[in-house]
């Protein structure tokens, strides 16, 4: 039997399923996200409505597969000698031609990757709404938050009961690394998480620890960034400035260090929301998000008394005037109302609330 015959034979099923809000409709269809953001389990949910028998998947991380037995022609003659009508690449590293078939789904982890004619998804890791429809064991949305900032937004992990998911987090994020200098590098942007920093002042915190060199360096962050596995956000008409490190998953830091800052993690979690829907986003030194295109900004002030917030509006709204800002949500975790000062509307609205409206 030849590897074709073989993963023809191999059938497969999702042993729970959970409702996303991407879904695949295209006949030509590109997915891209992260690894473990949950492709995989998208593409086997869709794969439900099809007979075995019609389907071919071929998955390009398999440690058994020889992708040198896979060549275009003979995938082609395969395809239609078995009229088959789906082909699904996974994780595709784009090594031959594409064949004719009736249907195709390629997922990818490189997010510069583009296909003609093809109709391209990005999918994440869960944002606070998907979270919600993976817990089975909370109604309260406080509570239902508190779950969410402490385990993450990996799937596989919402799904996981263990006591134990740091351990859990650890072996999924070693796993996206080929070597160890690779994961180092990323363990340290995990760390940096909602601070500051150039890749040169990285470097020269690295360098003591590590042998690499800056290209290294440049290298390894460029491919953290196509993954999307990190976010370095620019400054607002400042592209030179330094960056500020976003995670993919806004609780990897406590998985990867002891080091524990909530006010960092609250940012990223609101950062992530806004990045899902795919808004053109930029910090500044007075906001911590500013959206151009729309006029508005975003706080984030968890715990932050409203007589302080006020008070802190006042100090920064020449700033705001300077910038055109119509509107500023401020996040908290509790604290709501409106207020406006010189033309701009604030707005205080608990995470969960914006998270869900927006």
């Amino acid at each position: 039997m030849n590897l074709l015959e073989t993963l023809y034979e191999i059938h497969y099923k999702n042993d729970t399923y959970f409702d996303r809000k991407t879904k695949i409709l295209s006949n030509k269809t590109l997915i891209l996200g992260p690894r473990k953001s949950g492709k995989s389990h998208l593409v086997i949910d869709y794969l439900q409505e099809y007979a075995v028998s019609s389907y071919l998947y071929i998955d390009f991380l398999d440690e058994r597969l020889n992708t040198e037995e896979i060549e275009s022609k003979k995938l082609e003659t395969f395809i239609q000698n078995n009229h088959i009508k789906l082909l699904i690449l996974e994780n595709f590293d784009f090594s031959i031609n594409l064949p004719k078939v009736d249907k195709i789904i390629i997922t990818s982890d490189d997010s510069t990757r583009r296909l003609e004619n093809f109709h391209t998804i990005s999918l994440y890791p869960l944002d606070f709404e998907e979270f919600i429809l993976f817990d089975k064991k909370h109604s309260n949305i406080e509570q239902l938050f508190n779950q969410f900032a402490n385990q993450g937004s990996f799937p596989e992990i919402a799904t996981y009961h263990d006591n134990d998911r740091y351990n859990k987090m650890q072996k999924i994020t070693r796993d996206l690394f080929q070597t160890r200098n690779e994961f180092l590098v990323f363990k340290k942007f995990c760390e940096l998480q909602g601070t500051k920093i150039s890749l040169f002042q990285l470097y020269n915190q690295l360098k003591p620890k590590m042998k690499i060199s800056k290209d290294f360096i440049y290298k390894c962050s460029a491919d953290l960034q196509h993954r999307e596995l990190i976010v370095l956000l620019e400054k607002y008409q400042q592209p030179k400035a330094a960056k500020k490190v976003y995670l993919f998953d806004f609780a990897l830091k406590n998985a990867l260090s002891f080091k524990r800052d909530f006010l960092k993690r609250f940012e990223n979690m609101v950062f992530l929301e806004l990045y899902k829907r795919n808004k053109e986003i930029f910090y500044n030194d007075i906001i911590d998000f500013w959206l151009p295109l729309e006029h508005e900004g975003i706080i984030c002030a968890p715990f932050t008394p409203i007589v302080s917030i006020k008070a802190k509006v006042k100090k920064m709204i020449s700033h705001l005037s300077a910038l055109q800002a119509k509107k500023i949500w401020i996040t908290t975790l509790g604290n709501e109302g409106a207020f406006e000062q010189d033309g701009v509307t604030f707005v205080l609205i608990p995470f969960w609330d914006w998270a869900l409206q927006n």
